[in-house]
């Protein structure tokens, strides 16, 4: 295997960048919920629907783009992508009740168009490396979005809602400039002259999940429905219960140590080989219960990052073994099957804590919730993929 060239690197570096800042943009609007639900207003089913709205567009996306017979160029995707998440940026950047859930609508769409897209723009130009670019660039995308939306709602102003959307915009059309740019700059390097060029249309393969990918999903639904679930309702929860270091830095604890686990996959594998991330998960969402409970910042916080730590661990293993050893355009079909799955799972799961949460308190409801992730992880753990038995 050759070592990629400076504009092949390049290429990688930019689409994982445009990857990681969609994913910030998807992930901004929930520390900025409990501002909305006072100045929109936004009861707990409208909470449950900015992430629904979001995540439907991007599982039907996902399902048109990767299971249809409209192929898509994987470097045409993400810009695209970038595109839609400009559109998007610009409907968010006014606190109205249908725009926020048009603009959620539309980064959706940018979402899925991104994650195959970038996947598989990523690995081809690695030439077969970076297979954990979905895992990763979720949850670092994750954790820039909302600290940066953090920072916002510390200030409590809707101006600088507005600000950071209309910025926002700007950048995402700046990056697919640049995206398409290099595009067309390795498409003339690569045809020579008088060569028409190569169709970037191709039917991408097709692959049916065994018994064992399904498992494998699972795995990976399981935490992502926590993760998801802590990213919407941590700052309300913990601001109704009265908890504001929580409320301001716990979504952000979360990913930090999300990201961290990520970034840090190899020297963690070295150090806990035998390590899935669900065990970690389970006591973390035990003890986010108990948090609550008690009106524990600090347990909160402990909470939060071992659901984020264990979660971001469980996720990219996950990841990894399903698509180890794939080709690039088979890379892209079970990177966005992956994300159909986990998406699905966890937006299913949000509208549900939304309905009860009309009918229940929503603190008993997502005690119950977390109750059966805990649980359910437990379970999950004994047939998962090690950290011992991935390579990246």
């Amino acid at each position: 295997m050759t070592n990629p060239s400076t504009r092949e690197r390049a290429l990688a570096a930019l689409a994982a960048l445009a990857f990681g800042f969609v994913i910030a943009g998807a992930n901004s609007i929930n520390p900025l919920l409990p501002m909305l639900r006072v100045e929109v207003p936004l009861g707990p089913l409208g909470v449950s629907l900015t992430f629904v709205a979001y995540v439907s567009a991007a599982v039907l996306t996902l399902l048109v783009v990767g299971f249809s017979r409209v192929r898509v160029s994987p470097g045409a995707a993400v810009v695209v992508a970038l595109l839609v998440a400009a559109c998007a940026n610009a409907l968010l950047a006014s606190p109205v009740d249908w725009q926020i859930l048009a603009g959620r609508a539309a980064t959706g769409i940018a979402v899925g168009l991104a994650t195959g897209g970038a996947a598989g723009l990523v690995v081809e130009a690695l030439q077969g490396r970076g297979r954990g670019l979905a895992a990763t660039g979720n949850l670092v995308g994750a954790v820039v979005g909302t600290a940066i939306a953090q920072g916002v709602a510390a200030v409590e102003s809707t101006a600088g809602v507005t600000l950071m959307y209309v910025t926002g915009a700007g950048v995402s059309l700046l990056l697919a400039v640049a995206l398409l740019l290099l595009l067309r700059a390795r498409a003339g390097a690569r045809v020579p002259q008088g060569e028409p060029p190569r169709s970037t249309t191709d039917a991408a393969p097709s692959h049916r999940l065994t018994r064992a990918d399904v498992g494998t999903i699972l795995r990976a639904a399981i935490v992502w429905t926590g993760l998801s679930a802590g990213v919407v309702y941590a700052p309300t929860i913990f601001a109704d219960a009265a908890m504001p270091a929580a409320q301001f830095a716990g979504s952000v604890t979360m990913l930090v140590a999300a990201a961290i686990a990520q970034l840090g996959s190899a020297p963690l594998g070295r150090l806990f080989p035998r390590a899935s991330g669900h065990l970690a998960f389970a006591v973390g969402a035990a003890l986010a219960v108990t948090s609550v409970l008690t009106t524990s910042n600090a347990l909160a916080f402990i909470a939060l990052a071992l659901v984020g730590g264990g979660g971001a661990v469980a996720y990219r293993t996950s990841l990894v073994h399903l698509t180890r050893g794939a080709a690039p355009k088979l890379q892209s079909v079970l990177a966005s099957k992956f994300a159909v799955a986990t998406y699905a799972a966890s937006a299913s799961a949000v509208l549900t804590i939304g309905l009860l949460g009309g009918v229940l308190p929503t603190e008993i409801v997502l005690a119950a919730f977390a109750t059966l992730l805990s649980l359910a992880a437990l379970l999950m753990h004994w047939r998962a993929p090690r950290l011992r038995d991935l390579s990246g």
